[in-house]
């Protein structure tokens, strides 16, 4: 069997040898379709980006934190990925994020979080946050989507607990936040929040 070669230089000729063809049916209008696209998305994302950064300057203000200048490292990912979120949770997210980042009374530089953030969807965050309560000094409760299990778990964000103190919750569904998640949750939240 004949392995298909995937290279970046394969799909070049591939589209080199049919992009013709395609100009020839469709004319130039597919090509200002693509850019028409193209744009509309590029709107999107800025209208994103606006949404979350003018609620990161919101409550920077509300609460008088000192910005100082975030790492490109960190701000490059942030600009990226936040502007490719639309749910409102999950944006108010990306702001406190941002605010906690650019915070100079905090330490946070770990470039890690804007990519686990982009990895979440609402049902991941409900999750992820229905874990906050304490029981038995330690953050613990039950997550009914194997989907948002499996999520959080590959992200590390949480970890299953099976210790037998905690006989009142079946085997398997017991888990709590790892030490990164109770980072990570620190560093998407308001700290009036929490």
């Amino acid at each position: 069997m004949n392995k298909i070669d995937i290279t970046s230089s394969a799909i070049e000729k591939g589209i080199d040898l049919v992009g013709g063809f395609i100009e020839k049916l469709a004319g130039s209008s597919l090509e200002e379709a693509g850019l028409l696209l193209a744009d509309m998305v590029r709107i999107r994302r800025l209208k994103n980006q606006i949404k979350i950064f003018s609620e990161a300057k919101r409550i920077a203000e509300e609460n008088n934190i000192s910005i100082k200048q975030i790492d490109l490292k960190i701000l490059v990912p942030l600009l990226e990925f936040s502007s490719l979120e639309e749910d409102k949770t999950l944006q108010q997210k990306w702001s406190n994020l941002i605010v906690n980042f650019s915070d100079e009374s905090q330490n946070y530089e770990s470039s890690i979080f804007p990519f686990i953030l982009s990895q979440l969807n609402k049902k991941d965050v409900d999750g992820f946050e229905s874990l906050n309560t304490k029981s038995f000094n330690h953050y613990i409760g039950v997550l009914n989507s194997r989907i948002v299990k499996d999520n959080l778990l590959r992200l590390g964000l949480i970890e299953t607990h099976t210790s037998g103190a905690y006989s009142e919750v079946p085997i398997g569904h017991k888990h709590r936040k790892t030490e990164l998640g109770i980072q990570f949750y620190n560093c998407c939240s308001n700290k009036k929040d929490i």
